[in-house]
């Protein structure tokens, strides 16, 4: 449209300096409204004392006779807690010294109202609080009297505004000025305008979020976003790191519809330099990517609506940028950043800190950064909402939907498999839709194993990073793949093979790609679930590499297990030092049992092989003392598959007399038959005199479980005289021990108090304290049976102690259930039930063979408790 021909209305704002970025939104508003003007039929012109041309004289009078107050048709007045500074000039009516410029131009202003109803008056009043340093008491009163003017009874009868924000402003500000055009359409025109054509004109809010997504979980992070990107957060917003696939985007894209709704900004920036989109398909390029730090600014200049800007250079567009930003709220979303040089990330987190108030700025990369903004490294789902995933992509297609419906309670092993990756999550559900051929379990064989011929999953998640990784990276990555779930410092660096310092320089860049994650609270390193696989599948590569890593790995941990475990009478002590690495001990027995590789009589490797075999004799006790039955029985049968194809005939027998010993504690009499005879062959083959005497007490401990006492007993006596001859005293106490259990099943009482009595007294003599409380916990059963119920308190009290001296799990439920059989045959069932309960969830673990009983136990102790 032809402007010349519009009539021009003039708007003449007055305001002091504390309300700058007042008018600053001020201009914004005016400029906005300029399309509606020109349809109603005027132009929108905005002036004040900064459109002056110099001059000599009286400032104040230079500036109003140059902007000819009788050409205003409408006067806005802002103030705060600032009147503005004194012009030098009086009021031609009153002789009175006008007491800031502001107030003169209003004074004029007023007057030209009042003889020809023009300009027509706004004054708006800033109510928000003031900065303590910021407050002049003298200026602050002459605001509060100069608004005490406009009361019916004043000399300026009137109405103003108020707000407390800038924002409020631009909101009150705006209105008034529609309604300003509307009543000029209305009244000058002749001609009404309707809400409809309003809105047509209304200024559209700058906004190129990408489409809203079913978004799922993630609230405690949600809730740290949005906490840094209110107002009253001071840094300038949010960088979210974490690998490729972990959902830094959504939670980004999420976050910025939740401020939409809030009203917490005007307009929203989406900036990606995602260059490619991984689908069921394949790998896609994507068709517009920002991939340089000026891109990213340009984009946002030309969604600002400020195209001139990128016809700037270097810093002059980054500060005519900001300059734009200044009046208007903002929320910038600047998406995989780590396709930027390292220079352009510190420039661009630098230039962050610039933005004006009320701005913020989101990033995602998988690279971490960003100082004076909150930093969220985004870790992996968790199970809950990994299901509602599962669920919202099952409801989408009938295909994928009747595959899972099958196998629903199985999902969380599709979440463990990705690792709680969304992307690896959503992009195999999407495999399941499109393959036809692809189950549930050939989607979970996929991912435990890589995969990555299968799926390209792998490849867009780390093909960036792994542009950047150097050989020491490559060396700490494959190390660390070995750890479950993860590494100390000195540990890493052993089986890394590399010095402290150049490993604390990798992990220190590790960290930053978001490739090893450092647990909180210590110094600890892990690896993301789909990064071991990709490290496995593609660094890991070359068996040679792969082995002399493993080497190392297992290596460490069969010195460490051989320093920490161990059968000394001492070494309890140090058994918390392998519970808490039994993820690691364990992942080294499984990695030895696959490198040796034993096929009946063959050993692929036989040094892993010793080693396995090693390993499982310094473990053995540590795991029969904590309660890791199924692992010992597991780690035995290995280490004696080893140990007999490399023909170590001790060790096999003691091997298989470990897995004998834990079947006999379950009462699996068969198994325990079919490992003793294995211990008996080994032996026979290559034994001692005192192993061929363990081999005999241990087919009498089957025996017994068969109830063949006779020949238990026969047994035992064979085994108990050969230990005597040699004078190994620990087996003489052992042998005791047998018998007195032996007697006691035969309802004996005095033997068996005899066998018990003797091997205690062998046992103190030699500070065997974990059968010490063994022999004790069976002194009070046979107290028990004989129902002398203090006596039996007083050895189940003491076998307690001891047990939980030396973490022995199975005779702290073993004294637990007799302490609780006590309470019960004195009437105390409250006290009997709580110790009761504790015993069976032991005995539950352990698959002893005291469960029943614990379980009769338990349910009689809560038939007789009271009623609630």
């Amino acid at each position: 449209m032809n402007t010349d021909s519009l009539k021009k209305l003039r708007i003449f704002a007055a305001s002091p300096r504390d309300v700058a970025n007042e008018r600053a939104r001020l201009a914004t508003v005016v400029e906005d409204l300029k399309a509606l003007a020109e349809h109603v039929g005027v132009t929108l012109e905005l002036v004040d004392w900064r459109q002056v041309v110099a001059g000599l004289g009286r400032p104040e009078q230079i500036i109003l006779d140059q902007l000819k107050p009788d050409t205003w048709d409408l006067f806005i007045g802002i103030l705060w807690h600032r009147f503005g500074t004194l012009p030098g000039g009086k009021d031609p009516q009153t002789q009175k010294e006008y007491l800031s410029g502001t107030e003169e131009e209003f004074r004029v202003a007023y007057r030209l109202w009042q003889q020809h109803k023009r300009p027509r008056v706004m004054f708006y009043w800033c109510k928000r609080s003031i900065p303590p340093d910021d407050l002049d008491p003298a200026q602050f009163q002459r605001v509060k009297e100069f608004f005490t003017g406009f009361t019916p009874d004043a000399d300026h009868p009137g109405l103003y505004r108020t707000f407390d924000s800038i924002e409020s402003f631009e909101r009150l500000v705006r209105q008034n000025l529609t309604t300003f055009l509307l009543d000029y359409s209305e009244q000058v025109k002749q001609r009404v305008v309707s809400p409809q054509e309003v809105q047509v004109f209304a200024p559209r809010v700058p906004d190129n979020l990408p489409r809203r997504a079913a978004f799922f979980g993630r609230n405690r992070e949600m809730d740290r976003v949005l906490g840094a990107l209110g107002p009253e957060e001071r840094g300038w917003g949010v960088v979210i790191d974490g690998i490729g696939g972990i959902g830094k985007t959504a939670l980004a894209v999420e976050a910025a519809y939740r401020c939409k709704e809030g009203d917490l900004f005007d307009a929203f920036i989406f900036v990606s330099a995602k260059q490619k989109r991984l689908e069921p398909s394949g790998i896609r390029a994507e068709a517009r990517a920002a991939t340089t730090l000026d891109e990213f600014v340009n984009e946002t200049a030309r969604t600002l609506g400020k195209p001139g800007i990128t016809q700037l250079t270097g810093e002059d567009r980054r500060r005519a940028l900001l300059d734009t930003l200044q009046t208007t709220r903002a929320l910038i979303i600047y998406d995989n950043l780590e396709t930027l040089t390292k220079e352009e990330q510190e420039a661009l987190a630098d230039w962050l800190r610039f933005l004006p108030q009320g701005n913020k700025a989101m990033l995602t990369s998988r690279r971490r950064g960003g100082e004076g903004a909150l930093w969220l490294r985004l870790e992996k789902l968790d199970w809950e909402t990994a299901r509602e995933i599962i669920a919202h992509q099952a409801e989408r297609d009938a295909r994928l939907k009747g595959k899972l419906q099958r196998v629903q309670g199985r999902w969380q092993e599709l979440h463990d498999a990705t690792g709680g990756s969304p992307l690896a999550l959503v992009h195999t559900l999407g495999l399941m839709r499109v393959r036809v051929t692809l189950s549930f379990d050939g989607a979970l064989a996929m991912l435990r194993r890589g995969a990555a011929r299968e799926s390209p999953l792998q490849e867009f998640v780390y093909q960036e990073a792994r542009q950047e990784l150097g050989t020491s990276d490559v060396a700490a990555l494959s190390a660390l793949s070995f750890f479950v779930p993860s590494a100390t410092f000195e540990v890493l660096m052993a089986v890394a093979d590399l010095s402290r310092t150049a490993l604390e320089t990798v992990l220190e860049r590790l960290d930053a790609l978001s490739l090893v994650n450092k647990e909180l609270g210590e110094e600890r390193y892990s690896l993301h679930p789909l990064t071991r696989a990709y490290v496995r599948d593609e660094l890991l590569a070359d068996a040679d590499a792969a082995g002399e890593t493993g080497m190392r790995f297992a290596r460490f941990w069969l010195d460490y297990a051989k320093r920490y475990g161990g059968e000394g009478k001492e070494s309890y002590k140090t058994y918390d030092r392998l519970e808490a690495e039994w993820a690691n001990l364990e992942a080294a027995a499984n990695w030895l049992w696959e490198m040796a590789a034993v096929r009946g009589e063959t050993v692929g490797d036989k040094d892993a092989a010793r080693m396995l075999v090693d390993l499982a004799h310094a473990l053995s006790r540590f795991l029969w003392f904590g309660g890791r039955w199924d692992e010992r029985v597991q780690l035995s049968a290995w280490a004696y598959e080893a140990a007999r194809a490399l023909q170590d005939w001790s060790k096999a027998g003691w091997r298989a007399y470990q897995a004998a010993w834990i079947h006999c504690h379950r009462a699996r009499t068969d198994d325990a038959a079919l490992w003793a005879d294995r211990c008996a062959e080994a032996w026979a083959r290559g034994g001692s005199k005192r192993e061929q005497a363990t081999a005999t007490r241990t087919r009498g401990l089957v025996a017994r479980q068969r109830e063949d006492y006779d020949e238990a007993e026969r047994l035992y006596q064979d085994a108990l005289a050969v230990w005597r001859d040699l004078g190994l005293d620990a087996d003489v106490a052992n042998g005791l021990f047998d018998l007195g259990e032996l007697a006691h099943e035969r309802q004996d009482y005095d033997a068996a108090e005899r066998y018990y009595r003797e091997a205690l007294e062998l046992l103190r003599k030699i500070d065997d304290k974990g059968n010490q409380a063994d022999s004790m916990g069976n002194l009070g059963q046979l107290a028990l049976d004989r129902e002398q119920w203090a006596e039996a308190r007083q050895w189940f009290e003491q076998a307690l102690s001891l047990a939980r001296e030396v973490g022995r799990v199975e005779i702290i439920a073993q004294a637990q259930y007799g302490l609780a059989r006590v309470w019960e045959a004195e009437g105390r069932a409250d006290l009997a039930l709580p110790l009761a309960q504790e015993a069976l969830e032991i005995y539950e673990r352990l698959q002893s063979r005291g469960l029943a009983e614990a379980r009769e136990l338990v349910e009689r102790l809560r038939g007789r408790q009271p009623p609630p």
